[in-house]
């Protein structure tokens, strides 16, 4: 199942965490970026490095929603 876009929202407040497809935490959810024309999530910017400081672009596809944490299909 891939994110859809009311849980975006959730996401984007809710805290949680972008994980690895083996479950290891890769970094702190930033800003959940939609396509412009379906409106669907296709981009993640995850938060890393000291305090959250670095931040990096990782992909949505095949993505899953777990509680408040994105796993995405790498690691």
């Amino acid at each position: 199942m891939t994110i859809s876009s009311n849980q975006v929202s959730k996401l984007s407040s809710g805290g949680g965490n972008v994980v690895s497809a083996s479950g290891g935490k890769i970094g702190s959810i930033g800003q959940i970026y939609l396509d412009n024309q379906t409106d669907n999530p296709t981009w993640v910017t995850v938060k890393t490095g000291l305090f959250g400081t670095s931040e990096s672009f990782a992909p949505l596809a095949d993505a899953t929603v777990q509680g408040n944490d994105i796993a995405i299909n790498y690691d």
